[in-house]
């Protein structure tokens, strides 16, 4: 009995972690809520004909089973992007090159131009490039001119005035897309990477072949509610103390068997 019960302890401590996870990043940018997944746990060799004896529950990774969209803040800066549909943005390591995806479309640009995430990763076009937006301009006359503004349209295109009242396109922004997105494993800073479960990345721009649209001047707000996680946290918690109770009363009971 008492291994069940330290089971069920363990499985109660998992569920708050995970609910406590959610609720720590209810305000993070693009953030995706997990659950726990719980499964049964019986013996491999039924003593009796007829009968499973149960030997508790274990746990698998948390899941990203809830993916659905959240909301959408206005900021009304030029660079902070989000999505709305299907589809993450694309980012690389600037270091070992590693692919990473997100919905957090809080992008700034460096001394460079070259388009970054808050944690300095890269963003990619379609292609899988860098994209690059120069902050002045050189013309055939040699005579600079500094980036006035910088527009991106729903199909993720990008295009940006200069003072001297020139236009130029610089690329698209890259969206990727999964089989099984709830597969994707979390690696920090709402980054995601792939996996066997999640399948390769099918990499295509906003507004096409069923991608979602880029929003400009927006970002996605996390779809973890408080108040669904607190309702959460509760039963975990009651969980975790009627466990704790049956613990301790079958401690105090081997001890009288054996005393």
């Amino acid at each position: 009995m008492i291994p069940t019960i330290r089971n069920a302890l363990k499985m109660a401590t998992s569920e708050l972690n995970i609910v406590t996870n959610n609720i720590a990043n209810a305000g993070s940018t693009g953030f995706k809520r997990s659950d726990g997944n719980f499964l049964h746990s019986y013996a491999e060799d039924i003593p009796i004909p007829g009968m499973n004896v149960g030997f508790g529950v274990v746990h698998e990774v948390p899941r990203r089973s809830d993916n659905k969209q959240g909301a959408l803040k206005v900021t009304n800066n030029s660079l902070d992007l989000a999505v709305s549909g299907v589809g993450m943005f694309i980012t690389a390591s600037p270091d070992d090159g590693g692919i990473s995806y997100t919905r957090d479309g809080g992008f700034l640009i460096d001394r460079e131009g070259v388009l970054r995430t808050t944690d300095k990763r890269l963003v990619l076009s379609e292609l899988g490039e860098p994209i690059v937006i120069p902050p002045q301009r050189v013309d055939e006359n040699g005579e600079t001119s500094l980036l006035d503004t910088i527009q991106i349209n729903n199909r993720g295109s990008i295009r940006l005035a200069y003072g001297d009242g020139s236009i130029v396109d610089v690329g698209n922004i890259g969206l990727a897309r999964f089989g099984n997105i709830a597969g994707l494993r979390p690696s920090g800073s709402a980054q995601f990477v792939v996996t066997e479960k999640s399948g390769p990345a099918i990499v295509g721009v906003p507004m096409a072949d069923g991608y979602g649209q880029v929003i400009q001047g927006h970002l996605e707000s996390s779809n973890a509610v408080i108040a669904d996680e607190l309702v959460r946290l509760m039963r975990a918690q009651q969980a975790y103390a009627g466990s704790s109770r049956l613990l301790q009363s079958a401690v105090e009971m081997s001890k009288r068997l054996t005393s």
